[in-house]
C-alpha cells in the first residue's frame, strides 16, 4: 500500500467541491484503482478515532470499491449501533462485498430497532444484503425473517424468498 495514494484518496476524499457536485466525487471515486488497502485502513483509523466524517467517506469508496477487506471493520461499527454513522451506508456496502463473513452481523442488525427506523429500511436491506451473500446461512435468516411478525421484514424477504408474505 503506497502511502502517497492513500494520502490521495483521504485528500481526494475531503475535497470541498464535491459539496457542490457528489455525483462528481462517486465518478472520481470510480475511475480509482487499487485503492482497497488505502480504504480498509481508513476505515480502521476512522473507526479506532471516533472521526465518524471520516468513516461516511470511506464508506462511499467502499461501496465504489467493494472488497472482504473492509468486513471486520464495517461488521464491528454496525454492531456498536452508533447513531452517528448511517448504518443503512453501512449494509449497502456489505449487500455489494456480500462476503458470507457478514450474515452474523447483518442478522443483528435485522432486528435491531433503532428509533429513527420507524419504516424499517435498515431492516429491508439488511433483507436484501443477506439475499446478495445467499449462502445455506443466510437463507436460513432469510426464512426466519419471512415468519416474522414484523410486516416489512417479513414482505421483504418473502420477496427475495419468492414466497407469499401471508
Amino acid at each position: 500500500m503506497s502511502q502517497d495514494r492513500c494520502k490521495d484518496l483521504e485528500q481526494g476524499l475531503r475535497d470541498p467541491r464535491w459539496k457542490r457536485n457528489p455525483d462528481g466525487r462517486m465518478a472520481w471515486l470510480g475511475g480509482l484503482t487499487g485503492v482497497e488497502d488505502c480504504i480498509a485502513e481508513g476505515l480502521r483509523r476512522a473507526s479506532a478515532s471516533g472521526d465518524w466524517l471520516a468513516f461516511e467517506l470511506y464508506i462511499l469508496a467502499a461501496f465504489s470499491h467493494p472488497s472482504r477487506a473492509y468486513t471486520p471493520e464495517l461488521c464491528e461499527v454496525l454492531g456498536r449501533q452508533i447513531y452517528e454513522v448511517n448504518s443503512e451506508d453501512i449494509v449497502d456496502v456489505l449487500g455489494e462485498i456480500a462476503d458470507p463473513a457478514t450474515v452474523g452481523c447483518l442478522e443483528k442488525a435485522l432486528w435491531w430497532l433503532p428509533p429513527w427506523d420507524e419504516y424499517r429500511q435498515m431492516a429491508v436491506k439488511c433483507v436484501w444484503a443477506l439475499a446478495a451473500i445467499g449462502t445455506g446461512d443466510a437463507v436460513r435468516v432469510l426464512r426466519e425473517a419471512a415468519s416474522s411478525e414484523d410486516a416489512p421484514i417479513r414482505e421483504a424477504a418473502a420477496r427475495v424468498l419468492g414466497t407469499s408474505s401471508a
